[in-house]
């Protein structure tokens, strides 16, 4: 379990998924080289982007969505860029390490095999629908089998 002690404040752009883990997997690649052609568009890639990113996962009504996103605290951000927040509070921790298309067996892993395994419960924030976020940052190298992806989970309260 790990804290997030204030709300992180992101932007960037989403992206509609479907109930298909191997499709989203092409449609939220896709997204990331449109979001990163973005970034050097809107001349955001300064220190060759080497900032942290994040990838969020969340649902509206039935449907899913992802959003591709860095700290919204860049002031040059587009206006086209959608504005969230990543809610503080408690999270369990999953990390992934290996090349990036095997990102979904991690994830089906976490939600399928790790979660109903054990005690922890996890919970959609709902107010925006938040299920989880990958944080990307020096540690990420693409394709790289040595790449490391940080996931993170809400944790049920009793609030």
């Amino acid at each position: 379990m790990t804290t997030i002690e204030h709300n992180i404040q992101i932007c960037g752009l989403v992206t509609e998924l479907t109930k298909s883990q191997t499709e989203n997997f092409y449609i939220i690649q896709k997204h990331w080289v449109n979001f990163n052609k973005e970034l050097k568009k809107n001349a955001l890639n300064q220190n060759g982007g080497n900032w942290t990113k994040y990838g969020i996962t969340f649902k509206t009504g039935e449907k899913y969505f992802y959003m591709a996103a860095i700290p919204a605290k860049i002031d040059m951000a587009p206006d086209h860029f959608i504005k969230k927040e990543i809610p503080k509070g408690e999270y369990e921790l999953f990390t992934h390490k290996g090349k990036m298309e095997h990102i979904k067996n991690t994830i089906f892993q976490i939600y399928k095999v790790i979660l109903p395994k054990s005690t922890i419960k996890i919970e959609a924030h709902t107010k925006t629908g938040f299920l989880h976020f990958e944080k990307y940052d020096y540690r990420f190298q693409w394709n790289n089998p040595n790449s490391i992806i940080d996931i993170y989970l809400p944790l049920k309260t009793n609030m």
